[in-house]
């Protein structure tokens, strides 16, 4: 392939951007007839101004394969695979429709490469190199989608540690908070999060935190715990410890969290008989 192939489809590609965006966007409303915002106008504009983008950087690939536009090709697939999370699309749907963006290019190309005079051998290299293209826009399409699973899980699990943090009230001006289980970080910081809110929201002013459902202590937790203990003092809640196994409390005092002025029982049922 010569270089005038490569500069002559290359340039093409970007003169001719109007053109070939809107024949991207007929394929889809074609594909997609069920789908009336693609024909919106508003949304018509978006669509091609998304399109006249990937075939600037084609373009100049075309022309010159040594310019670096690898990694706008990815930043083009994530921020097309986010625009189709957003839009409640699937992975599968996203790669489909990039058989319709090759369709367009692979009749652009040929006809314009025909008309020119271009070899069939020369017309194909050039849509090899655009192929290396979709390779990683496909990538970045995966990307997307896999940041955006990870995101929702992380979300769903925040949703599900919210349930599980109860603030259960005992009497006037007093509740509990069981803790039950391992910490992590994700918890830790719902946990005080949920907390302080929910307290308020019922208007505790004393607030047993039981130990009983917690066997062991690491640096997370007695983190977590210290900051939740200064939090609930700073808003005006009196924090009560209790169910404390003998080995746990032998942690708290090794790590050196400032306890001395924390009320401190065996059980709830000991706090309880001596209000």
């Amino acid at each position: 392939m010569t270089k005038t192939a490569h500069s002559l489809i290359g340039q093409k590609l970007i003169d001719s951007q109007n053109e070939v965006a809107a024949s991207m966007l007929l394929e889809i409303q074609n594909a997609y007839p069920n789908v009336p915002q693609y024909r919106e106008e508003e949304v018509e504009v978006q669509i091609k101004e998304i399109f006249k983008t990937l075939l600037v950087f084609l373009g100049e690939y075309v022309r010159d394969p040594e310019n670096n536009v690898l990694d706008r090709a990815k930043e083009w697939g994530e921020s097309i695979g986010f625009m189709s999370v957003k839009a409640g699309g699937s992975l599968e749907e996203t790669l489909s429709n990039m058989t319709l963006y090759k369709k367009c290019l692979w009749e652009f190309i040929q006809r314009e490469g025909v008309e020119d005079g271009l070899h069939m051998n020369q017309i194909t290299d050039i849509f090899i190199l655009i192929d290396e293209i979709f390779n990683i826009i496909v990538y970045g399409f995966s990307n997307a989608f896999s940041i955006a699973t990870e995101q929702k899980m992380i979300e769903t699990k925040a949703s599900y540690i919210r349930l599980s943090i109860p603030i259960v009230p005992l009497q006037k001006g007093m509740g509990v908070l069981p803790l039950v289980g391992e910490i992590d970080e994700i918890r830790a910081g719902i946990l005080i999060e949920e907390t302080l809110e929910k307290s308020k929201n019922l208007s505790i002013f004393h607030l047993i935190i039981d130990f009983s459902g917690v066997y062991l202590l690491d640096e997370t937790v007695l983190h977590t715990m210290d900051l939740l203990i200064r939090s609930l003092k700073l808003i005006g809640i009196t924090p009560i410890i209790t169910g404390l196994r003998p080995e746990l409390s032998l942690q708290f005092i090794n790590s050196g969290l400032i306890l001395k002025d924390i009320q401190i029982s065996g059980s709830i049922e000991q706090i309880l008989q001596e209000q």
